[in-house]
C-alpha cells in the first residue's frame, strides 16, 4: 500500500487521464467525476503529505463531493430540458396510448377485459361491466403493460 503515498502527483494525474479517457468508452457518466477527483487529489499531494489512510479517506470525500455536484448538474439538466410531445412516449408504448379512445373486444369480466390496438390486444382493467365493442377512454397505465381505462364519454 505504500505505492499509494509514494505515487505523487503525477501518478494521480495519470489515473485522473485514464479515468476521463475510459469515460469515452464506458456507457453513463460517473467515471469523470472520479477522474476530477484524481486531478484534485493530484493537486492535493503536490502540497501536502498524506498517509495511505488520509490518502484514501481524502479521494473518497472528493470523490463524493464530485459525484454529489455530477448528479446536482444533471438533474438540473434534465430538468429544463423540454421534450417535444411527439417524443414523449418514444419508448413507452403503453403511455401513448393515454387519452385515445378504443373499442373492447370482449366483455369485462372482473374489471378486465382486451383491446385491439393496431396490431396486438391490449390488457384493459376497467371497474365498469361493459360489453364488447363498448369505447374506452385510456387515462392510465399500470405496470408498463396494463392499460386502466374509463367508459368513454358519449360525444
Amino acid at each position: 500500500m505504500n505505492f499509494i503515498t509514494q505515487m505523487g502527483y503525477l501518478g494521480w494525474f495519470a489515473i485522473g487521464v485514464f479515468l476521463i479517457l475510459a469515460e469515452l468508452f464506458v456507457p453513463g457518466t460517473y467515471l469523470i467525476w472520479f477522474g476530477f477527483s484524481a486531478f484534485m487529489m493530484g493537486i492535493i499531494v503536490s502540497f501536502i503529505s498524506l498517509t495511505v489512510v488520509e490518502t484514501l479517506v481524502c479521494f473518497a470525500l472528493i470523490s463524493a463531493v464530485f459525484a454529489g455536484f455530477g448528479w446536482y448538474a444533471y438533474a438540473k439538466i434534465l430538468n429544463k430540458t423540454k421534450v417535444p410531445e411527439k417524443y414523449k412516449y418514444l419508448n413507452d408504448m403503453a403511455g401513448a396510448h393515454i387519452g385515445k379512445i378504443y373499442n373492447l373486444s370482449e366483455d369485462v369480466v372482473d374489471g378486465r377485459s382486451k383491446a385491439k390496438i393496431g396490431d396486438s390486444f391490449w390488457l384493459v382493467e376497467i371497474d365498469e361491466p361493459l360489453k364488447k365493442g363498448a369505447k374506452i377512454k385510456i387515462i392510465d397505465v399500470k405496470d408498463g403493460v396494463i392499460l386502466k381505462a374509463q367508459k368513454a364519454s358519449e360525444k
